[in-house]
């Protein structure tokens, strides 16, 4: 009886925020409807350090609490959305996980006006306690001002605006982004795809071919575009349309101002670019467009409408069954906007015959008669087309000329140009029709190499022998040596992903499951895929998806330098905070996840890695050897 008591007063005692510790330290998450379980250790409840926080347990709690946020959402209980807000943004766990968040994106080094970033996992766990004390008190949060600079647009020489916010409250807004997004999700426009978990540039282009590449498919389009969407956007309207537990906090980041050269500006209107939450404001801004615009011509109506919109960010496009048809909707599309501060560009939004084409995120889509050489079998008289776009193939052409200096030697252009041949590939491998593309890119680059040998003196034909090499798909290959040749991207598989199905929720467990499935497509590597299918897409530090954004490293269990090789049975995808945590783990290993401790051998230094980012939303991947 005393024992049971003991027990019982141990279970009541461990109690800490939704998790419940056991006796023998076995913890069930009971904040979701996941049924997540794990050993923790008790010296990890309060880690001391960076190296001492349990990622997957704090993962789990951030999973459990935004899956409970999307369900009370669907059911319109906005104070249960908000309790469960604040109860994600005053977990220590979550905090962490925002400034990790903030370091690891591409952009973590870069200062705000306070010139303050943070350089270490000392740093990095004295920021998360600094933002455990500001998230607990919202109404004396002040975020500071925005650092202006000026990026490229285009190839006109146009420059764009982007705000950079502090590291701090970039973090401050990563946190609130884990509890308002799933919020957002779940009221999101159906057929929206940009800025959105697991959705992409490469969703959007096909489900615009599954509308399209229909008998009865739309014939006219309008091609719509917000002149600067994110700089205009009412301030009013975001905080009333906003599902954020704390309005105070938003209306900081509204409100923030900028600095520009040196000059402090107000910000009436817009959502900067360059901030975590700006993209997810956007989508909140444009929500029900989608609605909007189905309902002006419904099938009672009209026997058959063919009005879809197709929606990433702030651009989209909108089908129809004639111009007349479209006209009316540019006016109702137009009255939506207005209610926003925002307005149409009228010199960039147009309507257009498909068989004339259009321009949408980085492809040309447009239907041509139908060739039997050249087009697969159909029982359709035209065919629809899907092709990189012609400012996107110049753009290319653009960066190759630039990189192949006449000066530079044929190592230094293999280097330099693959990295970008492949990228760019792989971003436009999801039509049949982009393999002509490639062929004809391959070509092109011949001939540019065959102008780069004039450099030369001496015989030309000589100088082309020279960096010229024969391999059993390709009788010319241009390289320094038959190891070293600059990729040929018509030889690059067409892979269509499969189109995603609208009605699944990332944020729900039961639909967790599908959305890794799904990302396997999206690793191309054949040994990588086999590597992340071991582990079921998650990183066995964490338990965090390998598609997080984060950059993942291969980790050798077995050092190369003792022996090691690169084998399935020795390798490890691991985030980048994940592998450093094993690598400057204490020799006892009391940091490290248990998975990975019954696998490790000390390994002195750090071991050798192959680095690289997954393709996110579109973004080309890179791959260096360190």
């Amino acid at each position: 009886m005393i024992n049971n008591k003991r027990k019982l007063l141990i279970i009541i005692g461990n109690v800490i925020g939704n998790n419940v510790v056991g006796v023998e330290g076995r913890r069930t998450s009971v904040i979701g409807v996941r049924n997540f379980s794990t050993t923790i250790r008790r010296d990890h409840i309060n880690p001391q350090s960076w190296h001492e926080i349990d990622w997957r347990r704090a993962e789990e709690e951030r999973k459990g609490l935004q899956e409970k946020i999307s369900i009370a959402m669907q059911r319109k209980d906005l104070k249960e959305v908000y309790r469960l807000q604040h109860s994600l943004i005053n977990n220590f766990g979550c905090c962490a996980l925002a400034i990790r968040k903030v370091v690891t994106n591409k952009g973590g080094k870069t200062p705000g006006v306070d010139e303050v970033v943070w350089k270490d996992p000392s740093e990095y766990f004295q920021a998360a306690k600094d933002l455990k004390k500001i998230v607990q008190k919202p109404d004396e949060y002040r975020a500071k001002p925005l650092l202006r600079v000026m990026i490229p647009k285009g190839d006109k020489g146009d420059m764009c605006p982007l705000g950079i916010p502090t590291v701090m409250d970039r973090a401050v807004q990563a946190i609130y982004h884990f509890a308002v997004d799933p919020a957002v999700e779940v009221t999101s426009d159906r057929f929206s795809f940009g800025f959105r978990k697991h959705r992409s540039t490469h969703d959007a282009i096909i489900a615009i071919r599954s509308c399209l590449d229909k008998d009865k498919h739309p014939r006219w389009i309008l091609e719509a575009d917000i002149a600067k969407c994110f700089d205009r956007i009412d301030h009013d309207l975001l905080m009333k349309k906003t599902p954020i537990v704390h309005k105070q906090v938003l209306n900081q980041w509204l409100k923030s101002g900028v600095m520009v050269e040196m000059n402090y500006m107000d910000t009436e209107m817009g959502t900067p670019q360059g901030g975590i939450i700006s993209p997810m404001l956007c989508n909140v801004a444009l929500n029900g467009i989608e609605d909007l615009v189905k309902s002006q011509y419904s099938r009672k109506n009209d026997t058959s409408p063919r009005v879809n919109i197709f929606r990433y960010a702030d651009d989209f496009v909108i089908t129809g069954a004639n111009p007349e048809m479209l006209l009316v909707l540019k006016g109702v599309v137009s009255d939506f906007l207005k209610t926003r501060g925002l307005e149409l560009s009228e010199k960039k939004t147009k309507i257009t015959h498909i068989r004339d084409g259009f321009d949408f995120l980085g492809f040309n889509i447009r239907r041509f008669p139908f060739n039997p050489r050249l087009n697969q079998a159909t029982n359709q008289e035209t065919v629809l087309v899907i092709q990189p776009s012609k400012k996107g193939i110049d753009k290319l052409k653009k960066t190759l000329r630039q990189r192949i200096n006449k000066n530079r030697p044929i190592e230094r252009i293999v280097k330099d140009v693959n990295p970008v041949l492949r990228g760019w590939a792989e971003h436009k491998r999801i039509s049949y029709h982009s393999q002509a593309v490639f062929i004809a890119i391959d070509h092109w680059m011949h001939q540019l190499m065959v102008s780069w040998t004039r450099r030369h003196k001496g015989s030309r034909f000589e100088a082309i022998n020279k960096y010229l090499y024969s391999t059993e798909t390709r009788k010319w290959n241009w390289g320094s040596s038959p190891k070293a040749l600059i990729v040929n991207i018509g030889e690059t598989p067409i892979t269509a992903p499969k189109p995603l199905k609208l009605d699944r929720n990332p944020y729900l467990s039961e639909d967790y499951e599908y959305f890794m499935k799904r990302r396997e497509t999206l690793i191309y590597a054949k040994f990588r895929a086999a590597i992340y299918r071991k582990f079921k897409q998650l990183c066995p530090g964490c338990g965090e998806s390998l598609h997080n954004g984060e950059p993942v490293e291969l980790h050798h269990i077995i050092p190369r330098k003792s022996g090691g090789i690169y084998d399935m049975k020795n390798i490890q995808p691991l985030h980048q905070i994940c592998h450093q945590k094993v690598t400057h783990s204490k020799p006892d290993t009391e940091a490290i996840p248990e998975q990975i401790v019954d696998k490790l051998i000390p390994t002195g230094k750090g071991p050798r890695v192959l680095k690289y980012y997954l393709p996110d939303d579109g973004k080309e991947a890179s791959e260096n050897t360190k």
